[in-house]
């Protein structure tokens, strides 16, 4: 996968997608700045972060690798099932009506069980679907 890549013809569209990716986030802070009256830290913070975004979608999908392809795959595990857990208990708690963990497990089994071992379940689901898919992100070339 890191070795080296087919060369292939770009579409049409490649150049001028990419130079409107990068002018959007410009774009949007000048009106951000000028006209919504956000402070300039945030504007530049802001647009800063969002090319530092690109920057790691460009990598990913220009020069892809099993090791950070494997990285992706970790954090998504993770996030995915925190998130999950999360919302879902979230969910299940107003639907039910029933009281929230801390009542009857303690603060800390609670956060524990609620912030902790979703993040290291996830991180060992998303290295498994991973490894089944050789590491290979969907879409990749």
């Amino acid at each position: 996968m890191s070795g080296v890549k087919a060369k292939g013809s770009k579409p049409w569209w490649w150049k001028p997608f990419w130079i409107a990716v990068l002018l959007m986030p410009i774009v949007s802070g000048g009106v951000g700045y000028f006209l919504l009256h956000v402070s300039l830290g945030r504007t530049v913070g802001g647009v800063a972060l969002t090319f530092l975004c690109i920057g790691i979608a460009y990598y990913i999908r220009i020069r892809p690798s099993m090791k950070v392809n494997r990285v992706i795959y970790i954090v998504l595990g993770a996030s995915g099932t925190e998130f999950i857990i999360l919302f879902g208990g979230a969910f299940i708690i107003l639907a039910t009506g029933w009281p929230p963990p801390t009542h009857y497990l303690g603060q800390w089994i609670s956060s524990i069980i609620l912030f902790i071992a979703p993040w290291i379940i996830g991180a060992f689901i998303g290295d498994w679907i991973g490894r089944r898919r050789n590491y290979r992100l969907p879409l990749s070339p």
